[in-house]
């Protein structure tokens, strides 16, 4: 289950699109690493359960990704120069569906959850509220994956702010292989950011 989230995260890489700002006290490593715990917490209670109804689940999962993840930012970068050439409609469209396309691509996997375990390692400040917490993903029956969180940190009334930003597994960043997939769709199709659009219509669409 928590290798699909992490899969999910495409979320996920040099990205810095989170920009947060300058925080007025010190964010420690324990803080960071407590936040990625407790996503993965909130993962396991929320979404796993073998009698929880699809469309409550997907919510679930829309509000975990809302709460721990800077998923427009996300989108943003995986789009990359498009982007900036993309007009306010298609910015739109594109922000709803990456975040639909990657709630139907992933929601079902939580039902298959099996046991597996996120163990925090360590954490690391790599810049100025930029951070990586190392991890293993703990699995009953397969080998453990290594996975690496990037965590953006910004501040709200004096409280800490923490935001996913990034996902590394196994040296893998999602969020560029995701990026990479994209680009590849607009430039086959004439540079055309409705080709994307359009692809993403597809895998938007519920299951059943």
């Amino acid at each position: 289950m928590l290798r699909r989230l992490i899969l999910s995260a495409f979320l996920v890489t040099g990205l810095l699109a989170f920009a947060p700002r300058a925080v007025c006290a010190e964010v420690t490593t324990d803080e960071v690493k407590t936040f990625v715990n407790s996503m993965a917490s909130s993962a396991i209670s929320s979404l796993t359960g073998k009698d929880i109804a699809r469309e409550v689940r997907k919510e679930r999962f829309r509000n975990l990704v809302n709460d721990f993840f800077a998923i427009k930012s996300i989108g943003k970068w995986v789009l990359g120069r498009h982007w900036r050439r993309a007009t306010p409609e298609q910015r739109e469209e594109y922000l709803a569906l990456f975040e639909n396309m990657l709630l139907e691509r992933y929601v079902d996997g939580f039902k298959d959850y099996s046991g597996e375990s996120l163990e925090i390692h360590r954490a690391e400040k790599r810049q100025e509220n930029d951070f990586i917490v190392h991890t293993m993903l703990k699995r009953p029956n397969g080998q453990p994956v290594e996975v690496s969180w990037r965590v953006g940190v910004g501040e709200r009334d004096g409280q800490h702010i923490f935001k996913i930003v990034d996902i590394i597994v196994n040296g893998l960043s999602m969020a560029l292989t995701q990026q990479k997939e994209f680009n590849s769709v607009i430039s086959n199709n004439g540079n055309s950011v409705d080709s994307l659009l359009e692809k993403m219509r597809e895998m938007a669409k519920p299951a059943g």
